[in-house]
């Protein structure tokens, strides 16, 4: 059925489910598993803008952050025999998330119902739904 699961993860506790979710599926099917955190390009502009912080800087300490996300799923497949893959981008999340997919050949995506809140929601969009609507594979959404 699926042979490469793609979970993408913004370190939250609904990514983490996600993540838990799609473990577990990947080891049924014997299937090997792409965690990918994805790094809000607009969060670092906004970051660098706002504040006169160092883009490097900003980056640096996201792709820290993004690290342990991926490497907390890597820890996961670990665990239970799956074979995870990490990979931690900066970009349009949900476009990532969909370009990753394609380059990486996975068969399915995974993802948490929620990451980010507030007003970044509503001016940016629901990331879970624009990967949703643009897919060209299926999309498991773990609530």
């Amino acid at each position: 059925m699926y042979k490469r699961i793609l979970i993408a993860t913004d370190g939250s506790a609904k990514s983490r489910m996600a993540a838990e979710e799609g473990i577990e599926l990947a080891k049924a099917l014997g299937a090997q598993v792409i965690a990918l955190n994805v790094i809000n390009e607009v969060v670092i502009a906004s970051a660098v803008r706002q504040l006169g912080a160092d883009r490097k800087d900003v980056e640096t300490k996201l792709k820290t952050a993004g690290g342990k996300a991926v490497d907390d799923i890597k820890g996961m497949g670990a665990k239970v025999g799956v074979s995870v893959d990490t990979i931690v981008r900066i970009g349009a999340p949900a476009n990532t998330v969909i370009d990753t997919a394609g380059a990486e050949k996975a068969d399915l995506i995974v993802m948490g119902s929620h990451g980010e809140s507030g007003a970044s929601k509503l001016l940016i969009g629901s990331v879970v739904q624009k990967v949703l609507y643009w897919a060209t594979v299926p999309v498991l959404v773990v609530r």
